[in-house]
């Protein structure tokens, strides 16, 4: 049953998310074509090339922008509205029925993500033309492992668990404040605001702190005479990006316990 209404939750959403990122995938493959013909670098088409980049990035804007935004809406109505009384009447639990929104959304939020790098990257890799053989692989290994002082399988390790844990805790925050804002009897919508505000400040004074204690840690090398040493920068930077996903899962569980308690145990339907 679980992996069915997985499947309506994908098919639903994917009907009004699927388009709005083909857009982004058009803007670039025409973005490709007239970067590799070389009609950018006429003059004569200076004011077309700044358009097209006005809405290239517009369009990058609009697709986290909308897609945030639908994905809240249609929370906030299949969850806590009138249509709440079908979703809540399933035969799933209320667990499941919550997994399921989190993990659709978070998979559309990492879509996104993914295909606005790769479209960055197309169009980066289209401009550089034969340049871009000038910088081999092991050159560009030998830039990360140099400058984080960690390995290169490891960075990208940290940077793709980042980029899910903070699609997982961005969506649970949203969907946590809407949890608490359908307490109120009125004014919910500002209630949920209110609370993702709280919930957002809390989060960043958490992310303060452990910056400076990470700080404090570090300082204990001696500034003059290993600040650029190897095991400096493998401190420092291992530090920062474990900080940051014990922090994502703290919060990632923080915001999953208020959304499924206030779910099961104090849902106040409209």
């Amino acid at each position: 049953m679980l992996g069915k209404f997985i499947k309506h939750e994908l098919k639903e959403t994917a009907k009004h998310l699927i388009p709005l990122n083909l857009i982004l995938v058009l803007f670039t493959v025409v973005g490709c074509i007239l970067v590799g013909t070389g009609l950018f670098h006429q003059e004569s088409v200076s004011v077309l090339s700044a358009f097209y980049i006005f809405i290239y990035i517009l369009s990058i804007f609009a697709l986290f922008i909308i897609t945030g935004v639908y994905l809240t809406i249609r929370f906030w109505k299949t969850m806590y509205s009138n249509q709440g009384y079908l979703t809540h009447t399933l035969p799933v639990s209320t667990g499941a029925i919550l997994n399921t929104k989190i993990l659709v959304s978070a998979f559309w939020v990492c879509a996104a993500f993914i295909i606005t790098v790769l479209s960055i990257f197309a169009l980066v890799r289209v401009s550089a033309g034969d340049t871009w053989h000038s910088i081999d692989m092991s050159t560009f290994k030998y830039m990360v492992t140099s400058t984080f002082g960690i390995g290169y399988g490891t960075f990208w390790l940290y940077i793709i668990l980042t980029l899910i844990l903070s699609s997982f805790s961005v969506i649970l925050m949203i969907f946590a404040s809407l949890s608490i804002g359908q307490l109120f009897t009125q004014h919910r919508i500002l209630g949920s605001a209110g609370a993702f505000i709280v919930l957002y400040m809390i989060q960043q004074i958490a992310g303060i702190i452990a910056l400076c204690i990470l700080s404090i840690q570090t300082a204990a090398f001696d500034p003059e005479t290993q600040i650029e040493s190897a095991a400096f920068l493998s401190k420092l930077y291992h530090g920062m990006f474990a900080s940051a996903l014990i922090e994502l899962i703290f919060f990632i569980v923080v915001f999953y316990g208020t959304c499924y308690y206030l779910t099961k145990k104090k849902l106040n339907l409209e």
